[in-house]
């Protein structure tokens, strides 16, 4: 089943480095699973950007599933017409344009473009912190200020009217285009923030030996109401080249989460997961291979006693001599080795019905095939043919 998993992932899961990109521009189709390597999509925009400024609007998180979003109002402050609407009302206007949606490293390919790239913070309003100096064959990134409660629907489309403020207000040759942030820039936002409170990017912890990203941790013990860890300082300690122990404090260290994280049989396990050194939780089929990323949206562990540990959306990877791409002090993910089994009662239900499907259809082809033609026929000028009882 494993084996299976690898080739699944291997064929059809992007990495951590390929982004969707929106480009307001008339340039040449792909498939839409095709993946645009660097050289192709530099040949792409390399020509775009001879007479042209390249304007890159990145969009924090921006996945493919973030173009199918619907306007975000209920029944009662629009109509079933409106609520149909895509929250990008305004690009989806815009013609030419051409959507990719896995380009590899597309943030590289523009900043070997123009290595004197600058960089803008960009309002929900449009407006710019500093003004556009148009010239052909540079590029701009213009990103947004992240600092906002609204829901993803309700930042989409506010990004989507900034968008459209912004492109009346550039009046030169210019190519705009709607792709993602970067990965890194993720991460540092995601541990810039106070330790005192859950950032909301989430935690991410990186070593050259480990890393690990997660949204929440909370605990329960006994009786007692879960309680939120705030995770401020990860600590490694090596016991040997297949063998090394995690620690996660909280900022007034009274919180801790120890664990080993151990390579065997070519994946690497998690092992002795333990909290505040005095509980400790069952880790079966935590493990990966270290060429992947474990990953589980909701992770719950529990103990002997019946005391949980929650992770949600946690991702963790021990490359161990694996190759990862760095990105600043974090490495790039691994495809993600899920931890929801393959075959699910859904699966196995469909499974089930196919098989006695199959199994009425193979005995009604053996029956038509056991139909034979008579081998006595009637002579209209002779005898009459007489069958005996015993024949």
């Amino acid at each position: 089943m494993k084996v299976l998993l690898l080739t699944l992932f291997v064929i059809g899961v992007a990495t951590a480095a390929e982004n969707p990109v929106l480009l307001l521009a008339d340039s040449p189709t792909r498939a839409a699973l095709t993946t645009i390597q660097n050289e192709e999509f530099s040949s792409i925009l390399t020509p775009l950007a001879k007479d042209h400024m390249i304007v890159a609007i990145q969009e924090s998180g921006l996945s493919s599933h973030d173009f199918l979003c619907k306007k975000n109002c209920t029944e009662s402050q629009c109509s079933v017409v409106q609520q149909q609407q895509s929250c990008y009302a305004h690009l989806s206007s815009i013609s030419p344009k051409t959507f990719y949606r896995s380009v590899k490293n597309a943030n590289k390919v523009l900043e070997s473009l123009d290595p004197d790239y600058s960089v803008v913070t960009l309002s929900n309003s449009g407006k710019l912190e500093t003004p556009l100096k148009c010239q052909a064959n540079k590029v701009v990134f213009l990103r947004f200020n992240e600092e906002t409660e609204l829901s993803r629907a309700e930042t989409l489309e506010a990004h989507d009217f900034a968008i459209a403020n912004l492109m009346k207000e550039v009046s030169c040759p210019t190519v705009f285009l709607y792709t993602s942030t970067p990965a890194r820039e993720r991460s540092r936002r995601a541990v810039s923030v106070s330790e005192t409170a859950a950032p909301k990017g989430g935690y991410i912890f990186s070593d050259t030996k480990f890393q690990i990203f997660f949204t929440n941790l909370t605990v329960q013990i006994g009786s007692a109401a879960s309680k939120e860890i705030i995770v401020s300082n990860m600590k490694i300690v090596e016991n040997n080249s297949t063998d090394f122990t995690v620690t996660l404090t909280s900022a007034t260290a009274a919180d801790t989460i120890t664990f080993d994280i151990a390579l065997v049989s070519g994946y690497y396990y998690m092992k002795l997961l333990t909290y505040n050194n005095a509980t400790q939780f069952r880790t079966n089929g935590i493990n990966a291979p270290p060429a992947f990323s474990y990953y589980c949206g909701n992770l719950t562990v529990y103990s002997a006693a019946g005391d949980q540990l929650f992770w949600n959306s946690v991702q963790f990877q021990a490359p161990f001599g694996a190759t990862v791409t760095a990105a600043g002090t974090y490495f790039a993910f691994g495809d993600s080795w899920n931890c929801v089994g393959f075959v699910t009662p859904a699966i196995l239900g469909g499974l089930f019905v196919s098989a006695i499907l199959l199994a009425i259809l193979f005995i009604g082809i053996c029956w038509m095939m056991d139909i034979n033609t008579m081998d006595r026929f009637d002579d209209p000028k002779g005898k009459t043919i007489t069958i005996s009882a015993n024949e």
